[in-house]
């Protein structure tokens, strides 16, 4: 029959916490994954927007270089507009950077920065210690001599690779960080999984070993209601399923068998006269007796009281079921004093 599973667990509230922990286990890994997903996401941004600060920092020396060619014609204003807007963008994405907050991504479209912390902090305030006088100078690429331009053209130049190797440091930084708080994350779920895992096995062996526990005592109260108390052999029970399993054999094979039954002559007297206590010891000598000279095959039962029962698959013919006979009534009869603990007879 199949067993409930309180059973198998040891309790209800044991078992509904063990899956209630294996399901915040189980959401654990989820939400890790989320977030490492997110964090991705965030940290590809930022190693993206940093390289292109690369990018805007040779586009600003490039356009403001073009601002001091000679003339004020169309190219000269376009030039002066692209070192506006690059120089804009790259001051407003080291903002970003250093403090936290909105710029503008690759394809124009606002995002979100997280302030770095660490070296990365440091690269940035020196990047924009860098570009300082610069932003103060390029006021002056807009309306004024083409010796101020060119002034603010001079200082790009000279300062453009060391703003590169700046944002080269940064750009690998931020690589780094973002390796090092995905291993983290993997390292938080990969531990969450495993506990789940050791829960979920936990449950699992739980229910096996109770399982294991309850078919235990299920065989062992199976076998003793199959089993005479007093004397340890079969009952009258057991007795009859197997001579039921033996007809239905019978009937499929026509194999022979015999049955055998017996009693003790004159064995209420010794109840009468010694008690019942040397009864008992008197059935239980003569069981042990009966199992020993019958075959190996043979059931061996005590219907009560004084009666016995032997079932003996594959025996043929009277002789030897009469040899059968006389060994039991040997063996019976060779019963002595030093078979019955505390004999109260001499």
């Amino acid at each position: 029959m199949p067993l409930p599973v309180s059973a198998l667990i040891g309790s209800p509230r044991r078992l509904v916490s063990a899956i209630v922990l294996f399901l915040l286990l189980d959401l654990t890994v989820l939400v890790t994954n989320l977030w490492i997903g997110e964090q991705v996401a965030q940290d590809a941004v930022a190693i993206n927007l940093a390289g292109r600060q690369r990018m805007l920092s040779q586009q600003i020396t490039k356009a403001l270089l073009l601002t001091t060619r000679p003339g004020d014609g169309e190219d000269a204003r376009s030039a002066r507009q692209e070192t506006d807007d690059a120089f804009g963008l790259f001051e407003e994405t080291l903002k970003a950077f250093a403090e936290g907050g909105k710029t503008r991504g690759g394809d124009g479209i606002s995002t979100h920065l997280k302030a770095v912390d660490g070296e990365g902090a440091h690269i940035v305030a020196e990047a924009r210690r860098l570009i300082t006088p610069l932003s103060e100078g390029l006021t002056a690429t807009r309306t004024g001599p083409a010796a101020e331009r060119a002034q603010a053209a001079t200082y790009m130049v000279q300062h453009n690779p060391q703003i590169l190797a700046l944002m080269n440091r940064l750009t690998t930084v931020l690589e780094h960080d973002s390796i090092r708080r995905t291993r983290d994350l993997r390292l938080i779920q990969s531990g969450a999984f495993a506990l789940a895992l050791v829960n979920f096995l936990i449950i699992v062996i739980g229910m096996a070993r109770r399982y294991r526990l309850i078919e235990e005592d299920s065989q062992r109260w199976r076998a003793m209601a199959r089993h005479d108390p007093l004397t340890g052999i079969a009952n009258r029970k057991a007795f009859e399923e197997a001579a039921s399993a033996q007809l239905m054999r019978a009937q499929v094979d026509t194999q022979p068998g015999a049955m055998l039954l017996l009693d003790l002559d004159g064995f209420k007297g010794i109840n009468d006269r010694f008690g019942h206590s040397a009864g008992d010891a008197i059935l239980r000598a003569v069981a042990t007796r009966l199992e020993a000279a019958a075959r190996a095959t043979d059931v061996v039962a005590r219907l009560g009281g004084d009666e016995f029962a032997i079932l003996c698959p594959m025996l043929r013919g009277k002789d030897d079921v009469g040899q059968l006979c006389e060994r039991l009534v040997d063996s019976v009869r060779g019963i002595s004093r030093e078979d019955i603990p505390g004999c109260p007879w001499g």
